[in-house]
């Protein structure tokens, strides 16, 4: 088994089972998927630990045994082509320690995929670099893809994270519905189509005029069960020979409700600080926070530099209420001396669509847990 030095992981890479907290259920679930032939749309809040699942899915021997797997990461793809050389990229790099020969016949089907080979500079690891060629058709690109997976001699499982994005490409319509068309040929290769936004999530996989409408089973990935986080904390602490009170635990579960990858790094930077035989007490849980504030201290300060005036005044009115509703009330702008109803409405828009804000049943809150704390205590 492998042994790292900080066992509380906040790459969003999954490393092991011993680092993996629970989501039982949720594995069951996609793996029943997988077995029966059912692809799945996968929606929860970005970093609440999609790709960790997808990891920890694929790691198992009931599924590793029988299937090639590929994950593709698509939020900083801006076209159709960045897709296309992404999934190539992935699968050249998950062939090539199985020999020349899968390698050669992946390039021979899909032939606008140019491949060079490399060693890295430092541990002299092959590396490989993938170009597009001259892809004149996107389409048939993708079709002689999905063709080779067709073709394989096991089984495939596609995940791609962040689907959403593909929502944003030009004539993504267009290209939407040419995914669509080559998922919908396949016969041994099922999908796992994973998205942090649930409102562009629903309307790609849930209105009826969308090539992807009611093609996929949903599962929705919430908050890690409290006790079994808790007991997964005291496990690692006492492994190493340090000690934790559980209700500092507890108090960091609830703050940042449940959201994984922000209680990880707490308990991170809180296992770093904490020598071997002391206990973790709420004032280390404090001083680990703030330690946190101060990394970020300058990546937020330049964030909310890129806002409008009006967006900051909203943004810092929504972080010190925490969770906010009816905010283009009269008392809410009010309280925060905002501007009129309509200016936080045109103020809003931009927030929502990038992100930094979420909403949920007419709730509001900032999205990014650290920065909205990061704010709550500046200002």
């Amino acid at each position: 088994m492998r042994h790292i030095s900080n066992p509380f992981i906040i790459t969003g890479k999954y490393v092991s089972e011993e680092y993996f907290c629970d989501r039982e259920q949720e594995t069951a679930e996609l793996a029943g998927n997988i077995e029966n032939w059912r692809n799945t749309v996968l929606v929860s809040p970005r970093r609440m630990g999609k790709s960790g699942l997808i990891g920890h899915l694929f790691s198992l021997e009931s599924v590793s045994s029988v299937y090639e797997t590929f994950f593709i990461d698509i939020y900083d793809t801006e076209t159709m082509d960045d897709f296309i050389h992404l999934l190539g990229k992935e699968i050249a790099e998950r062939l090539q320690p199985k020999g020349s020969k899968l390698l050669s016949s992946f390039l021979s089907i899909v032939n606008s995929l140019k491949i060079t080979f490399s060693a890295d500079q430092f541990s002299g690891v092959p590396t490989v670099d993938l170009s597009l060629g001259d892809m004149y058709s996107p389409q048939s690109t993708l079709e002689q893809i999905f063709e080779f997976l067709e073709a394989g001699s096991r089984p495939c499982i596609v995940a791609i994270d962040e689907f959403q994005q593909i929502a944003d490409y030009p004539d993504s319509r267009k290209m939407v519905a040419l995914l669509r068309k080559c998922v919908q040929r396949c016969k041994q290769t099922r999908f796992i189509f994973a998205g942090s936004n649930r409102r562009m999530m629903g309307r790609l996989f849930n209105s009826p005029d969308e090539p992807f409408f009611m093609s996929c089973t949903p599962l929705s990935l919430n908050s890690i069960d409290k006790d079994k986080y808790i007991d997964f904390v005291k496990r690692h602490f006492e492994q190493s020979g340090k000690h934790i009170d559980q209700k500092c635990i507890s108090d960091v579960y609830d703050r940042f409700e449940g959201h994984t990858w922000y209680i990880q790094y707490v308990f991170n930077v809180l296992y770093e600080m904490t020598e071997k035989e002391a206990v973790a007490v709420e004032a280390d849980v404090e001083a680990s926070i703030s330690h946190i504030l101060d990394i970020f201290n300058q990546t937020f300060q330049e964030q909310l530099l890129g806002y409008s005036v009006r967006q900051r005044a909203l943004l810092k009115a929504i972080s010190k209420e925490g969770k906010a509703e009816n905010i283009m009330g009269a008392a809410f702008i009010k309280k925060y001396r905002l501007d009129t109803s309509s200016a936080v409405q045109g103020a809003l828009t931009p927030l929502l669509e990038k992100e930094t804000l979420t909403v949920e049943n007419g709730i509001y809150h900032v999205t990014n847990r650290f920065f909205s704390l990061w704010l709550r205590r500046r200002y």
